[in-house]
């Protein structure tokens, strides 16, 4: 039988017709649960966002591995609402920002010359992109990494060479540097939204940039 050949959907008796409920109940069960256990652990604009990042991953011993630095969400909001840009990494983490209209973002990997200065300099193209676009979006501006730890890499010598961006959203996985690139944002100073050690995730990065953008 082919789908369309059905008479009936859901499927009485199914799966979906017995577990299954309406998308506004499980969206609203799940961040109940997501802001308990968030709660445990924070207060105010950050435990919102800790809720926000165990929503999104559906792991609530992530919340082990949450880090989060220097006001990041005060830091952040305050230079988006005077304008300020957004550069992501890689192309997942930019796809499921809910970027608001006006606001300007940079996917690094994308940018013009990337490819080329990657390939010239013996390093990723996340990190090229990320030098690429670090004067017009990263420099001031909110810079999220959900993939490439390299990038990250990068973020903390711009910043540290050039004008240093408003908040940093470090959820790069990985068991090859990633976790020492988290380390060293945890220690630069820098506003920032981390996980900690060798998980994370695009998914990640794009929750907590949405939360970011979320009341502006």
């Amino acid at each position: 039988m082919q789908a369309r050949e059905l008479s009936r959907w859901p499927v009485p008796g199914g799966l979906l017709e017995r577990l299954g409920r309406p998308p506004h109940e499980i969206e609203a069960r799940s961040r109940e649960v997501a802001r308990e256990l968030a709660g445990e652990r924070w207060q105010g604009d950050e435990a919102e966002l800790a809720a926000s990042l165990l929503y999104a991953s559906g792991d609530p011993d992530l919340a082990r591995d949450l880090r989060f630095g220097y006001d990041p969400v005060r830091s952040a909001r305050s230079a988006l609402a005077e304008g300020a840009a957004l550069l992501v990494d890689v192309t997942m983490t930019g796809a499921g920002i809910r970027l608001p209209a006006g606001r300007r973002m940079a996917v690094a990997i994308s940018l013009p010359g990337t490819e080329e200065m990657a390939s010239g300099s013996g390093i990723t193209r996340a990190a090229a992109g990320i030098k690429k676009g670090w004067d017009d979006f990263g420099a001031g501006g909110v810079v999220a990494v959900g993939n490439a730890p390299t990038a990250l890499l990068a973020v903390l010598d711009l910043a540290r060479q050039c004008s240093p961006p408003a908040c940093v959203v470090a959820t790069c996985p990985g068991f090859s540097i990633a976790s020492e690139a988290k380390e060293a944002l945890a220690s630069s100073g820098l506003p920032y939204v981390g996980v900690a050690g060798t998980r994370g995730g695009s998914g990640l990065a794009t929750a907590a940039v949405n939360f970011l953008l979320g009341t502006l």
